[in-house]
């Protein structure tokens, strides 16, 4: 298959040295200068023009600042054949208004959050009732060296975009506040963030393993009296649980004004 990215800031040239090593990949962008060891690279081809990527491509991916996007869609929609896919990253961008601005291709929105950059991705994807199976069947072919592919009645979208686009920034939040502690009770740097990550994975796998629900698997790290429910306890006083969810539903707020 050959693919197409047309916009290759950070996300864009991710999902490019990704996709590069299963399918063909063309790039555009206005900006060749900052990609000029990712053309190099094997199995990427980089166009000199919209044209170019419409008739080279069997799917594109539109990874364009939300700005640009009208300017974008005047000169791409014209190029793109009948049946090519057009995925969009596009931040706060409906399926509607993308949809209104492209009539040749089939137009799929996605929202997929950082760790596509190992190859770990969650990419949520606007489900609608009129995609047909075939249709759901090449997407899922695209991204699926990127992650885990999870389609999505589009009012779900955003709360998706809070839940897991965001929260990798809280996650390093709460880890890097775990390794000042370590730092602080007297582990070097690099000892507390590897102890720390490690005690994350092994604590994620672990859940995986038993199939426990999270309050169950708390409670069984707690013992009573102990120093675990000690230290939870100071998290509750000072709000933790309080806090995360409230920093989750105000990316949603944020995320609802910007679609808006």
């Amino acid at each position: 298959m050959k693919v197409g990215i047309v916009g290759c800031g950070v996300m864009g040239s991710a999902m490019a040295r990704i996709i590069k090593d299963h399918e063909e990949v063309f790039l555009y962008t206005r900006h060749p200068d900052n990609i000029k060891d990712l053309a190099k690279e094997k199995g990427v081809t980089l166009c000199a023009s919209f044209e170019e990527i419409g008739n080279s491509c069997d799917v594109v991916i539109l990874a364009v600042k939300p700005k640009d996007l009208e300017e974008v869609a005047e000169e791409l929609d014209p190029v793109l054949e009948k049946g090519v896919f057009l995925l969009s990253i596009l931040v706060g961008t409906s399926l509607s208004r993308l949809r209104s601005l492209f009539s040749n291709p089939k137009v799929f929105r996605l929202l997929p959050n950082i760790p596509l950059l190992c190859g770990m991705g969650l990419i949520g994807v606007a489900d609608e009732d009129e995609a047909l199976i075939e249709d759901k069947t090449k997407v899922d072919q695209v991204l699926k060296v990127l992650g885990t592919t999870v389609w999505l009645d589009e009012r779900l979208m955003n709360p998706f975009a809070a839940l897991t686009g965001s929260s990798p920034a809280f996650i390093y939040l709460i880890i890097e506040a775990m390794i000042q502690a370590g730092i602080t009770v007297g582990f070097k740097n690099g000892e507390a963030k590897e102890l720390v990550l490690r005690t994350i994975e092994g604590s994620v796998a672990l859940l995986r393993h038993t199939g426990a629900e999270v309050s169950e698997a708390r409670n069984a790290v707690s013992s009573p009296g102990g120093t675990t429910i000690a230290g939870l306890n100071e998290m509750e006083r000072l709000s933790v649980r309080h806090g995360v969810i409230s920093g989750i539903l105000q990316t949603l707020e944020k995320g609802k004004e910007m679609e808006g």
